[in-house]
C-alpha cells in the first residue's frame, strides 16, 4: 500500500508546469478580447445599521478589455462600468486625469455603460481608471503588454 502512494504522489510532482513566462515581474499580457483588469469600487454604507458599524461596500466594477488596434494604429480598449447596488449598468466618470482627446474616448454604438478607449502609444502610454494606472508597454493586433500601478 505504501509504494503504491508513493508512486501516486511522484506521479502528481510530474505534472507540476514546467513552462515559466519571459516577462518580467509585475507585467501582464492579453490577447484581443481578453480581460486586462476588473477594479471592485468600494463606497461607505449609507443605511442606519452601517452608519452605526462602518464599513466598506463593494458598489461598483470597472472592466477594462484590449480589442486590438484599429486602422489608424491607436491600441483600442474596451471600458464597461456595472453599479452593483442599482443592480444595472451605470457611466462611472472617466477616472482618467487627461483630456478625451488625448485618450480618445470614442462616442459609438455600445451600451451606456460600455465605451471604447483609443490610445495613441505616440502620445500617450497610460489609462488611469478608478484610481489604478495601466501603463501600456508594448500592444500589437494580436496583444497587449501592461503594468498596473
Amino acid at each position: 500500500m505504501v509504494p503504491v502512494l508513493l508512486a501516486c504522489l511522484g506521479a502528481c510532482a510530474a505534472l507540476q508546469p514546467s513552462a515559466q513566462a519571459n516577462r518580467p515581474d509585475g507585467e501582464g499580457y492579453a490577447g484581443v478580447g481578453e480581460l486586462l483588469v476588473r477594479i471592485r469600487v468600494m463606497s461607505d454604507g449609507t443605511s442606519f445599521v452601517e452608519s452605526l458599524m462602518p464599513r466598506k461596500t463593494q458598489r461598483a466594477t470597472v472592466e477594462i478589455r484590449y480589442l486590438g488596434i484599429n486602422s489608424a494604429g491607436r491600441a483600442v480598449f474596451q471600458r464597461h462600468d456595472v453599479d452593483l447596488l442599482a443592480g444595472a449598468p451605470v457611466a462611472l466618470a472617466p477616472g482618467n486625469g487627461s483630456s478625451d482627446a488625448e485618450t480618445g474616448y470614442a462616442a459609438s454604438n455600445l451600451p451606456s455603460d460600455t465605451r471604447e478607449i483609443l490610445l495613441d502609444l505616440r502620445l500617450a502610454r497610460e489609462i488611469r481608471v478608478q484610481g489604478k494606472i495601466i501603463e501600456i508597454v508594448e500592444a500589437s493586433p494580436s496583444g497587449v503588454v501592461f503594468r498596473l500601478y
